[in-house]
């Protein structure tokens, strides 16, 4: 089994590490790909008052998810959302399944409040192992989880992120690396490209980026 495949999180995960980056004067949230909803049960553990709803196209985590969130939507999106405002939008390892991310951050902003903001975490297709493989052996070869899952649709690095937000009408706040790589072998790899090394190592980046207002 690849390496990658175990390292990156996946399923039934709370994912502390997006939920620090959701800013703390968010007051209602959707989460898109929300799965069973563990990501949202766990911002509504940690901030009382917080509503949050989900939407998954997935209908057998309808009891699950339904008992863990203010609301659980069990349909595609955007399209089966009601219309109404929040004042943040999530995406936990979900735009990467979208044919079309660019459509989908589009049609995002008319979601947000006008300070709105989109907290997202994709993959990181320069993880090491990834390029590894493409320019020693010249495989680019699906998994069934992992970076290359073989249901994304799509893939990222850090540069490429950053503009998908931007030609969207984002202003990008912060974009944050995910490690699962050991300890030791991120120092060898710290050796290796220096600085550089952060786009290597990274399994994926989560990036915070906020609605400019009158964009078009």
């Amino acid at each position: 089994m690849p390496a990658e495949t175990h390292l990156y999180p996946y399923q039934d995960s709370p994912r502390p590490d997006i939920q620090a980056l959701v800013p703390i004067s968010v007051t209602s949230l959707l989460d898109v790909g929300c799965g069973s909803g563990a990501f949202g049960a766990g911002l509504r553990a940690a901030r009382p008052g917080l509503e949050v709803w989900g939407i998954d196209p997935e209908s057998t985590i309808v009891p699950i998810a339904t008992e863990r969130l203010d609301r659980f939507i069990s349909g595609g999106y955007p399209d089966d959302v009601p219309a109404r405002l929040f004042d943040c939008v999530t995406f936990c390892d979900a735009l990467e399944h979208f044919e079309g991310p660019w459509q989908v951050l589009r049609a995002t902003a008319v979601l947000l409040n006008d300070s709105g903001v989109v907290v997202a975490s994709v993959p990181n297709v320069r993880y090491y192992t990834v390029v590894r493989r493409l320019v020693v052996s010249g495989l680019f070869t699906y998994t069934d989880a992992g970076i290359l899952d073989r249901t994304h649709l799509r893939f990222f690095t850090r540069r490429s992120l950053e503009n998908l937000f931007r030609e969207c009408g984002y202003s990008v706040e912060s974009v944050t690396p995910g490690f699962h790589a050991r300890p030791g072998r991120m120092i060898r790899m710290m050796r290796l490209f220096g600085k550089f090394s952060v786009e290597f190592r990274a399994t994926h980046f989560t990036i915070v980026a906020r609605r400019v207002r009158g964009f078009q």
